[in-house]
């Protein structure tokens, strides 16, 4: 048995030890009143967030520091941000001790220095952001040291790399180490770009989260802030990550299912290994791929639902201030067809889309379980290659598959525009029609396509699929153009980050010392 695999068992077996300790000493306790009506407006809150779960805590130590950051010094700040978290529940009550306070201020302050030298660097505004993530991603470790998650991203590593050659020099050779780390932070723990900055800002780094840092490290970082930035970003940003990424996701969810087996019991996983009881193994694999799969489904049920609901709102709104004046005042109609069908037709394309997934299981399943034993060491090894694709869109053969790709795109435009102005509709429902169509095609492909972090095997394509791509991919492609270039701002989670979170946690913090003050009153009698 090699030493990683003993480093991923007696992580595992750390990470249940720590999750069952009881903390010792006085712990921040808040009013069960208060924190059920912040519960519920985060839950309403986070509903219109289209974020991984395990990343919501994250998000939301981000927004608190955000608008509280210069408000106190670091320790009343830590005391006022665990208090939130505590609030919303993503901390549980009477269980973090107090002095937790200490150890999250002592973080803040050690940013402090560099939240000063943002002010000085070119993109001020940039740096700050990027601070933010730093800092929230710190505290964010603090509380709940990823015990278990870095154990298994490096065991994944170890894997992945003693099995990886490399048939292409777009990554050198010098950054191949790390990329394959990032790749295995996106793909395998589903890290965002905040903790993507923090872990790779701490390799660079390594001293960072010592206790000096504040002395030592801090002031030589924030001398060199703009330069520290760029050399983070550069490996992020890196030509061959996402290539790098869609190999290592293809197999992230055999570790997952190592994972899922081995912490729950990581004594007798280890045993099951050695002994290479396969039987066993086999049937604790597949058990745990088939509750991927069904979590899987739900989650994409719940994304699409989501999804259908905001488009079915938008378009609404869309066709009341904008459709339905245009046709009533300046077309002088009555014929609202066009505007039921703009109003309704998408958001039941993208539920047809979204819905529609399936996953190959059994087979998929039979692929897990013959890569968990090559990397376990009990079956047949297995390797990877890297490489990039042929880039097709260069050369003089790429400029004949770009007219022909443009051809495609101006004849399925113009085929629907002759299908819609047949029905009766007006050039702004066109346009409208089409534009959302582009729009709900890619994310309706992006919501299918999720189920590639759970695929093993190459996913069949049907003579009917082939079609479909040469009829819609140009479209697809222009909804994801439309996606990348408008305004990212989700005016709703504008409206509750914005309007309602400062004066709604201001009151909830009002309505809790007056229930303390009642608390003291009553003892008093």
């Amino acid at each position: 048995m090699d030493k990683t695999f003993d480093f991923f068992l007696l992580a595992l077996e750390k990470a249940r030890g720590k999750a069952e300790e009881k903390p010792e000493g006085e712990f921040i306790m808040v009013s069960d009143t208060v924190s059920a009506a912040a519960s519920v407006y985060e839950t309403i809150r986070n509903s219109l967030e289209y974020d991984e779960e395990h990343l919501l805590r994250r998000n939301a130590i981000r927004r608190i520091l955000k608008r509280q950051l210069g408000e106190s010094d670091g320790f009343g700040l830590a005391s006022v941000l665990l208090r939130e978290l505590i609030w919303a529940r993503y901390l549980p009550n009477g269980r973090v001790p107090e002095s937790m306070v200490s150890t999250v201020g002592i973080i803040i302050r050690k940013y402090e220095a560099l939240f000063g030298a943002s002010k000085t660097v070119t993109e001020g505004q940039r740096a700050y952001d990027w601070l933010l993530d730093l800092l929230a991603s710190e505290i964010e470790y603090a509380l709940t040291p990823p015990i278990a998650d870095e154990a298994l991203a490096s065991f994944a590593y170890a894997k992945l790399k003693e099995r990886l050659s490399w048939a292409s020099t777009v990554i050198p050779e010098s950054d191949r180490d790390l990329q394959l780390y990032i790749a295995i932070h996106r793909a395998v723990l589903k890290s965002n770009l905040a903790t993507l900055r923090f872990r790779v800002f701490t390799l660079f780094h390594p001293d960072w989260t010592n206790t000096g840092a504040n002395e030592e490290v801090a002031p030589r970082v924030a001398e060199n802030l703009a330069a520290v930035i760029g050399q983070v970003e550069r490996q992020i940003v890196h030509q061959g990550q996402d290539a790098l990424y869609l190999l290592v996701r293809r197999h992230s969810i055999v570790f997952h299912s190592i994972r899922d087996v081995a912490e729950k019991d990581p004594q007798r996983f280890g045993e099951m290994v050695a002994a290479h009881d396969t039987h066993e193994l086999d049937g604790l694999l597949a058990s745990s791929a088939g509750e991927r799969y069904g979590r899987f489904r739900r989650r994409m049920r719940n994304s699409v639902v989501r999804a259908v609901l905001f488009l079915f709102i938008t378009k609404m709104m869309l066709a009341l201030i904008i459709e339905a004046p245009y046709e009533r005042l300046v077309l002088k109609t009555s014929d609202m067809r066009p505007l039921i069908v703009n109003i309704l037709f998408h958001p039941f394309l993208l539920g047809v889309i979204g819905l529609s997934a399936r996953l190959p299981e059994s087979a998929n399943t039979d692929a897990v379980i013959r890569e968990a034993h090559a990397f376990l060491g009990i079956g047949e090894e297995i390797g990877f290659t890297f490489k990039m694709r042929r880039p097709w869109s260069r050369g003089a053969l790429g400029v004949i598959f770009n007219v022909v790709y443009t051809a495609m795109f101006l004849f399925t435009i113009g085929v629907i525009s002759f299908v819609l102005h047949s029905f009766h509709f007006n050039w702004l429902s066109i346009v409208f029609f089409i534009f959302f169509l582009s729009l709900v095609t890619f994310f309706g492909l992006k919501i299918r396509n999720s189920r590639r972090e759970l695929m093993v095997i190459d996913s069949k394509v049907s003579f009917i699929g082939t079609i479909g791509d040469i009829l819609f991919l140009p479209m697809i492609r222009a909804g994801r153009w439309v996606a990348l270039r408008a305004p990212r701002i989700n005016v709703f989670l504008f409206f509750f980050d914005f309007i309602v979170e400062a004066p709604f946690k201001a009151a909830i913090n009002l309505v809790e010392g007056w229930l303390a003050f009642l608390r003291e009153k009553k003892e008093e009698i």
